[in-house]
């Protein structure tokens, strides 16, 4: 098997921004890799510093590209992706290869968090399924790559402040069961996994059933009481189209970051993601708004 070289990976990283696909073997060498690396860390990573929080992406190449571009790559950069890097875009593979191929090349600054569309059971239906077989002509790339998505981690917390996760939290959920939940067991509906990948927050109190049928709604009065008993200060995530990139929830407590913009080519949304400046609030003004971009070569 091929040993993965810094200049190979390089090299791997300029075919996929370049839109070149990589051989199965190549990819099957990244995915033995990138195992390797996110064993080792923990459900819930802790990081410090300037950061940049993306939201969905799902299959958007060329908006992904644009991130880099304009606000550096994670070879300059702290990164944390927040999920659904695959589904409804035509390009969810050369997504989530290069952010691969990224952990691998500077580990310390990407984070990759699994969202619900990093399961088997769903990106068979929505897209990355169909992406692969019509690039591959068989299943083998799209089976080694979600073989990967349980080594993703559950969250990330920045700054000892903010809990970066997909969806939202549930009744079961606290940071100390995310810490400790086996994250390579199978996803259930009744599993703590399943509810941070699929909750949202809804301006009731209480929980309530998910109209999604998956997860739970949770109110301001939970929210609350979760950041307290958490000691932590707001929740960040995505999972939901936010019409104007973003969307601040609950007094501010909770934040979701959307990053594809014109989604499914049928929205007209803007796309943002968010930068946290170490010792500075976080306001709309540390958003980064953009507009859908064309492919870029």
């Amino acid at each position: 098997m091929n040993k993965l070289t810094s200049k190979c990976i390089d090299q791997y990283i300029d075919r996929v921004m370049n839109y070149e696909l990589l051989t199965e073997k190549e990819i099957m060498v990244v995915c033995d890799r990138i195992c390797d690396i996110m064993i080792l860390e923990p459900n819930i990573r802790s990081i410090s510093g300037d950061t940049f929080v993306v939201g969905d992406i799902h299959g958007q190449f060329s908006d992904l590209l644009y991130i880099f571009k304009t606000y550096g790559s994670p070879g300059a950069n702290s990164y944390v992706f927040q999920g659904d890097y695959v589904d409804r875009g035509e390009n969810s593979l050369e997504c989530i290869v290069l952010l691969l191929l990224y952990k691998i090349a500077y580990p310390g600054n990407i984070t990759l968090i699994r969202g619900n569309h990093e399961q088997r059971a769903i990106n068979k239906t929505y897209g990355f399924y169909d992406e692969v077989m019509l690039k591959y002509g068989n299943p083998r790339v799209w089976n080694m790559i979600n073989d990967v998505f349980p080594y993703f981690n559950l969250g990330c917390i920045i700054e000892n402040r903010y809990l970066c996760i997909h969806g939202g939290i549930s009744p079961r959920v606290t940071k100390n069961k995310l810490e400790r939940v086996d994250r390579f067991e199978k996803i259930t509906e009744d599993s703590i996994i399943n509810d941070i990948i699929w909750s949202d927050p809804y301006y009731k109190p209480g929980f309530a059933p998910n109209p999604r049928g998956s997860g739970f709604l949770f109110g301001i009065d939970i929210l609350k009481q979760f950041l307290i008993f958490n000691n932590i200060e707001m929740i960040i995530r995505s999972h939901q189209l936010a019409i104007e990139g973003y969307k601040f929830d609950f007094e501010g407590l909770c934040l979701t970051v959307w990053s594809a913009p014109d989604y499914m080519g049928k929205c007209s949304n803007p796309g943002s993601i968010l930068f946290i400046e170490k010792d500075v609030p976080i306001t709309s003004r540390s958003l980064r708004i953009f507009k859908k971009t064309k492919r870029m070569l």
